[in-house]
C-alpha cells in the first residue's frame, strides 16, 4: 500500500525537533517499523519529524559511571561502536543480531524501543543490562528504567511530546550470554544471561510474551528454567503454541545458563 500523504519536517537540533511533536507530529529516523505501519493503515500522523539530520541524537559517549547511546544511532553504528564493545559487549553482540542487514544499516536503536515491538532483541538485552531511556519535553527532562518504560505491544511509557534522545546503560555494565531462537526474521524466543557486577546473576526472557521477563538469582544453580518458562505469557501465532513457546524458552534458557556458566 502507497504512503499516506504527511508533512516531513527537517529540523537540525532536538529542541527543534521537540517543538514540533504531539500527537499528529511523530519523531522519524530509520522508519523502519513506522513506515511500515503508516502503509498498513494502522497509523496515519498528519506529520512527520526527520531526525536523521540531528547530530546530538547520533553520539556515542562514555561518562564517570554510564554509556550514552544516541537514540539516533543505527544498529550497526551501536553493535560497531568501539565504546559499545568495550563497556557493554551483550548490547553489541544483540545488535548484530538484529533484523537483516537493511535492517541494521536504517534503523535506529531509539526508534526500535519507541515502537515496542513485543520481539525485540535490543529490549531483552536492556532490561538485561538495567539500562534507562532518557526523554526530553519542551519543559522537562526524565529518565525511565527500561523495566518501566515497556508498557506492553507497541505501547510505551513515553508521552506524545517527548523525544527520547538517548540510552543510558550505567557501569560497569554486566557481561553475560544472548541467544535466541527463531524461524522468521524477529525471534521466537530470546534469552539474556547477565553476571551482576555487584554479584549475583540476572535472566530475561524476551519476544516470547508481551513484555520482557527479568528474575534475578544469587546463584547459576538456583535458576529454575522451568519455572521462568511457566512464568513467561507467550502469544500464541504462526511461529507457535503457547505450549510450544513454553518448551523452547526452558530450553533456552538451560542454553544460556550453561553458556554464561562456561564462559566464567
Amino acid at each position: 500500500m502507497p504512503l499516506p500523504a504527511f508533512t516531513l519536517h527537517r529540523p537540525r537540533s532536538a529542541a527543534d525537533a521537540i517543538a514540533l511533536l504531539d500527537e499528529d507530529c511523530l519523531a522519524y529516523s530509520g522508519g523502519t517499523e513506522l513506515l511500515m505501519a503508516m502503509r498498513m493503515g494502522l497509523i496515519r500522523p498528519t506529520a512527520l519529524v526527520d531526525l536523521k539530520r540531528i547530530d546530538e541524537l547520533n553520539t556515542i559517549t562514555l561518562g564517570a559511571d554510564r554509556l550514552l547511546i544516541g537514540a539516533g544511532a543505527s544498529h550497526d553504528r551501536v553493535a560497531g561502536d568501539a565504546l559499545v564493545a568495550e563497556h557493554a559487549a551483550l548490547l553489541a553482540t544483540a545488535e548484530r543480531l538484529v533484523g537483516n542487514a537493511r535492517v541494521r544499516a536504517q534503523g535506529s536503536i531509539g526508534g526500535n524501543i519507541c515502537f515496542a515491538e513485543p520481539r525485540s532483541d535490543v529490549a531483552t538485552v536492556l532490561v538485561a543490562l538495567d539500562a534507562t531511556v532518557l526523554l526530553q519535553s519542551a519543559s522537562s527532562r526524565r529518565s525511565v528504567p527500561a523495566t518501566e518504560f515497556f508498557l506492553g505491544p507497541y505501547w510505551t511509557a513515553r508521552e506524545p511530546g517527548e523525544l527520547l534522545t538517548a540510552i543510558s546503560i550505567p557501569l560497569p555494565a554486566p557481561a553475560g550470554v544472548y541467544l535466541k531462537f527463531q524461524t522468521v526474521e524477529r525471534p521466537t524466543v530470546a534469552v539474556a544471561a547477565v553476571a551482576l557486577p555487584e554479584g549475583g546473576y540476572r535472566i530475561v526472557v524476551g519476544a516470547v510474551g508481551d513484555l520482557p521477563v527479568s528474575a534475578d538469582y544469587a546463584q547459576l544453580t538456583a535458576v529454575d528454567a522451568a519455572d521462568l518458562a511457566a512464568r513467561v505469557e507467550p502469544v500464541s501465532d504462526l511461529t507457535g503454541s503457547e505450549r510450544y513457546k513454553r518448551h523452547v524458552t526452558e530450553v533456552f534458557v538451560r542454553r544460556a545458563v550453561a553458556a554464561l556458566a562456561g564462559g566464567r
